[in-house]
């Protein structure tokens, strides 16, 4: 066969004629029904007019007859994973990396898959391989800050982001996925810049703009982007078709369109999604049950969506998913009496030159009271950061052990930790002059003691809700952190880590007699300006009109980390108070665990 018929295909192939291109390839076998270019070229074609399922067929026929052929192993698991046949590609790609195991861009691929897979541990091991063998390359470091962050480590996540003097050379797919890492990592200006430099009418591109306009609550903007679309939403390719629906899910959610949320979400779900993309459509599925008063097919979507996250979370945090485990391990480190007489310097920092900590279990109203500091010039708050486990670790590889050697510890090393403390603050946030850093951190409940030890002097806010709707919010929520996909995923275990949490929390209260305000969700949304005053007269502001406002501040902020940033932007409101009473009996199991503490705090369990 001559070169001209191969340079006609290739031409029409590359101009989209994908069917003159298959014409071309099929006349051609005719006189040589075994040639790999020609082979190939049918894959790519098919592959093309996504025809995933010929296109895998073609490439089988060349893996069969070529198996020492590593190109031809890649064809097969690019193809079989675009048509959502994980398993082939999975074996396909292994195929591969026998022949050339540092071949980093099939080790990228092949990570990507493991993640699409739910093999969240075994991705993040290749895609951080792949860093390793080409620590320059920013596709590797895009790609493994991806997989970090779904394994819970958003702080090797940050670290991994290319300098921005590379970012306008990267191709517009790396963009856009990059894009991504910085939105995860709350980097969502830098991310709209990124998006706004590349193809930004390209239909690609213009879904993971409106997927940033909505994260950051501007909600119009997003609508109007995915009506552009229009008709340009066919050329999407399989994933990023996800996306869409994943959009017009949450956009139809806030207008409570829930027949348009469903339908958006039951579509996704028929295109056998990767296992993120499935959990989150079966936890909308889950919120319009809920919303539609129907608790039975609620409680049927997120078992199942919990099923996935537990197997998901299993591959990352394996100790965490035995029975008896506590996901909520700092629970367990309690102080004694003797060990809990730390000796204050006397320079130690004021309550103004103190952060303010609002902590509470997860869904209590955190995120709300830190909207509501926020929102006054005087206070500014980072969202949700691990400063103070920075701290721990700090401290622990110092060679003292956490928190049972505070005491032990000299003025000079308390010092040493406010300085991490401070320098962790100064990479995400700048506080302007005379204000007062608020660090919200629902969990920090269970680092009171450094917190006592770094600022004996701090306010700290305890926000608080009735047990059952804590429990029920958060076994409703997707949470992307493996050890809180192992928390949530029962109704009973998270009965037991939220005693655990709160058994700490009463003891150490107790013990080291902070300066605490204690705010209850159901006192809040129930006489709001009362509540407004309570915080105004603890914190000493003055003018409290602002925080009244929080809402309408909160919605031009924009980013707002928590899975609460769509509610956090409506007034306040009672809706969500005895929500738990209609799944009483899915929650019956728990009621005994929870007995305690509810009577510790004076909330009813009765069933109605």
């Amino acid at each position: 066969m001559n070169h001209s018929p191969i340079t006609r295909i290739v031409e029409a192939y590359e101009s989209g004629h994908h069917d003159t291109a298959l014409a071309l390839c099929h006349a051609a076998l005719e006189d040589r029904p075994d040639d790999p270019t020609l082979w190939t070229l049918i894959g790519m074609a098919l592959q093309a007019k996504g025809r995933y399922a010929d296109a895998i067929a073609a490439y089988e026929r060349m893996t069969a007859r070529y198996p020492e052929s590593l190109a031809h192993w890649a064809n097969l698991g690019a193809a079989a994973r675009l048509g959502g046949d994980y398993r082939k590609a999975d074996h396909a790609y292994r195929n591969a990396l026998a022949i050339d195991p540092r071949h980093v861009s099939l080790i990228i691929d092949h990570g990507l898959l493991l993640l699409e897979m739910g093999l969240l541990g075994e991705a993040r091991h290749r895609l951080l391989d792949a860093v390793d063998l080409a620590p320059g390359m920013a596709e590797a470091r895009i790609n493994a800050a991806l997989v970090c962050f779904e394994c819970g480590d958003a702080q090797r996540a940050a670290t991994l982001i290319p300098p921005a003097a590379e970012w306008d050379a990267l191709p517009s797919d790396l963009k856009r996925e990059l894009a991504t890492v910085l939105v995860q990592v709350g980097r969502t200006d830098d991310a709209e810049r990124l998006l706004l430099s590349t193809e930004s009418d390209s239909a690609g591109t213009m879904v993971r703009l409106a997927q940033l306009l909505e994260r950051t609550n501007r909600v119009e903007q997003a609508r109007e982007l995915v009506s552009q679309l229009g008709e340009r939403a066919e050329s999407l390719g399989g994933h990023e078709r996800v996306d869409l629906l994943q959009l017009q899910a949450a956009i139809a959610m806030r207008d409570k369109d829930y027949a348009q949320a469903r339908l958006a979400s039951e579509a996704i779900l028929l295109r056998n999604p990767h296992v993120q993309a499935e959990t989150t459509a079966l936890f909308t599925l889950a919120s319009i049950a809920d919303r539609q008063k129907q608790p039975a097919d609620a409680m049927i979507h997120l078992e199942k969506a919990h099923t996935i996250q537990f197997r998901l979370a299993a591959d990352v945090v394996p100790e965490m998913t035995y029975a008896g485990a506590e996901p909520l391990k700092v629970s367990s480190k309690w102080l004694t009496a003797e060990e809990a007489r730390f000796r204050h310097a006397p320079h130690a920092p004021f309550a103004g030159e103190s952060p303010t900590f609002i902590v509470g279990f997860p869904r209590s109203g955190t995120t709300m009271l830190e909207q509501m500091l926020d929102a006054h010039p005087g206070y500014a708050s980072m969202d949700e950061r691990a400063t103070l486990q920075r701290c721990i670790e700090h401290m622990e590889k110092r060679g003292f052990a956490y928190p049972h050697a505070l005491d032990a510890m000299d003025a000079s090393s308390a010092d040493e930790l406010r300085t991490v403390y401070w320098t962790e603050v100064a990479k995400v946030i700048s506080l302007a002059p005379g204000q007062q850093l608020v660090d919200k951190n629902p969990l920090n409940m269970l680092r009171l003691p450094m917190i006592v030890r770094l600022f004996p002097n701090a306010k700290i806010i305890l926000a608080l809700r009735h047990p059952c709707d804590v429990l029920l919010s958060c076994y409703m929520q997707n949470f992307r952190s493996p050890a809180f996909m192992v928390l949530c995923s029962s109704l009973e275990r998270l009965a037991k880590s939220y005693v655990n949490a709160m058994r700490f929390w009463i003891h150490h209260q107790a013990l080291l007699s902070p300066d605490t305000l204690t705010l209850r969700y159901e006192d809040t949304v129930g006489d709001f300006p009362a509540q407004v005053e309570r915080i105004g007269a603890f914190l000493g502001i003055e003018d409290r009109d602002f925080l009244a406002q929080f809402s309408q501040h909160a919605a031009r902020k924009g980013y707002i980390s928590t899975p609460s940033y769509s509610q956090v932007v409506e007034p306040v409101n009672a809706r969500a108070v005895g929500r738990w009473q209609p799944y009483a009996r899915w929650l019956a199991p728990a009621l005994p665990i929870l007995q305690p503490v509810a009577d510790h705090w004076g909330y009813d369990l009765t069933i109605r």
